[in-house]
């Protein structure tokens, strides 16, 4: 094995790593702000949310089992992502557009980041 293939199986495993525990901490938080969220905005970015960390634990199976879904399940995650960050500038506290905005613009980089470090969503 050379050291690029050992690099580029590190930089997986914690991505991994990372996308379990962004898993976990936002159920979490989501779980929190059931009883919390008053509006329908807050009640959709809620749902968004607990639908975005599944699907962050769900990438990391796909990576592992059931590759075919692997690409579907990214994507979505990516999209759960972006908009759970976009609706939270909005609907918690004051509507601040151009924040969310910056949000998503960060969490896409941050996305696209990740799913490169865990290597190609082909089946197996």
């Amino acid at each position: 094995m050379n050291h690029g293939s050992v690099l580029r199986r590190l930089l997986s495993m914690c991505a991994a790593l990372l996308l379990l525990g962004l898993g976990l901490w936002t159920i979490s938080g989501g779980l929190r702000d059931v009883s919390q969220a008053a509006t329908i905005g807050q009640q959709a970015e809620t749902a968004v949310r607990l639908a975005c960390g599944l699907l962050s634990i769900a990438v990391v199976v796909t990576r592992l089992r059931w590759r075919p879904w692997a690409r579907p399940v990214r994507i979505a995650w990516v999209v759960t992502l972006a908009a759970t960050v976009g609706l939270s500038a909005l609907v918690w506290g004051p509507p601040q557009p151009h924040i969310a905005l910056l949000f998503v613009v960060v969490a896409l980089l941050a996305a696209g980041a990740l799913v490169w470090a865990l290597g190609p969503a082909l089946a197996a």
